[in-house]
């Protein structure tokens, strides 16, 4: 009877050693995710320099922008993101001064602060749609992030930095 109960006593601490360490790592795992998808800081607004290339910046300088940008956590690595701006180019050898709009969304990519993004775009003024590859840095409420806009109308390298709110 001692033998029986000592093997039982044995082991149920076995089991109770053996599943604590696991549920302790499953309640912490459960926390990070809800701090993680529990983000707050979704809807932002970004200030952007602008720096045209190719023929586009024949005809215009360099520029500024300002942006309403969003990033919603999809699941931990990945993010929907979405950016509605305005962006103005002074002209530059007699060229007229020009403001774009632009609309963009797409995923972004997330490994801890550093991110990935690529992104569909429209852009009024030069009336074109394009694939808008980017990368960067996400603080809690800070965002510097680089952008590339290229379409036959114009093409641009966007420098940002946001703030959410």
């Amino acid at each position: 009877m001692l033998i029986r109960r000592s093997r039982l006593i044995a082991l149920a601490c076995l089991l109770v050693c053996g599943l604590l360490p696991g549920i302790i790592l499953a309640q912490a795992a459960e926390e990070e995710t809800a701090g993680y998808q529990g983000n707050p800081h979704i809807f932002g607004a970004a200030f952007t320099v602008n720096h045209p290339f190719e023929s586009f910046g024949e005809q215009h300088s360099t520029g500024y922008g300002i942006s309403a940008i969003m990033d919603y956590p999809f699941i931990p690595l990945l993010d929907f993101t979405a950016t509605i701006g305005w962006n103005h180019f002074a002209g530059a050898n007699d060229g007229a001064d020009v403001d774009v709009w632009e609309f963009a969304g797409g995923m972004r990519f997330v490994m801890g602060v550093f991110f990935m993004s690529g992104e569909v775009g429209y852009y009024t003024e030069v009336d074109d749609t394009s694939f808008v590859p980017g990368m960067g840095l996400r603080f809690d409420r800070l965002e510097f992030g680089l952008r590339v806009k290229a379409v036959t109308g114009g093409s641009w390298t966007g420098f940002r930095i946001g703030y959410y709110f």
